[in-house]
């Protein structure tokens, strides 16, 4: 998928391991065949809530070869149905994956930002709306959470499927809002 898509900002919301919650790592310490496809581990960047790594992938078929950047979330709470205490990790990240994702667009790339977690929605859900609330705030200055939770919820079932993770993007976006010093009167 990375390769047909042209995927080079990639974001993984969960743990890396075997089990439930836990995504098996799909890179080597330097480099790893899949068939026509080529992973070459380049090197990574551990900050305060997230791990950057970056990754060259090349389809050998075509001989194309792509440079992908994935922002690993670190410290997503274990328990069922929890969010993180605190939102910062998540703004971080959106800023941080959001900002890499826009220079390679500026720079002629029009692949998708794309996300995952384990499940393909809890995790995930949450950096996808705060990605889109994110936008509507620097651009519109306001944001509708219950109506980006509404349309998230139209395109796929189980996104944003708790009252945990609606409250969570409530205070994520107050506190981006602040972070970043955007009016907050004009959050719903």
């Amino acid at each position: 998928m990375i390769s047909e898509q042209s995927v080079t900002t990639l974001v993984m919301i969960s743990e890396i391991g075997d089990g439930a919650r836990k995504c098996p790592r799909y890179w080597a310490d330097d480099e790893v065949q899949y068939d026509h496809i080529l992973v070459k581990y380049v090197h990574s960047e551990s900050c305060p809530y997230y791990t950057r790594r970056e990754f060259y992938v090349t389809n050998c078929k075509i001989d194309d070869t792509l440079k992908v950047t994935q922002f690993q979330y670190n410290g997503w709470p274990t328990v069922d149905g929890e969010v993180p205490e605190v939102c910062r990790g998540i703004i971080e990240l959106v800023d941080q994956a959001y900002n890499h994702y826009k220079n390679n667009k500026n720079s002629g790339c029009r692949s998708p930002l794309t996300v995952h977690c384990s499940l393909g929605t809890d995790r995930s859900s949450i950096f996808v709306a705060m990605c889109i609330l994110v936008q509507h705030l620097r651009l519109e200055k306001c944001v509708d959470i219950c109506a980006t939770t509404r349309k998230l919820r139209s395109q796929r079932t189980g996104l944003i499927n708790s009252y945990a993770q609606y409250e969570f993007l409530h205070r994520a976006i107050i506190n981006y809002s602040d972070l970043h010093h955007i009016a907050e009167s004009t959050l719903d």
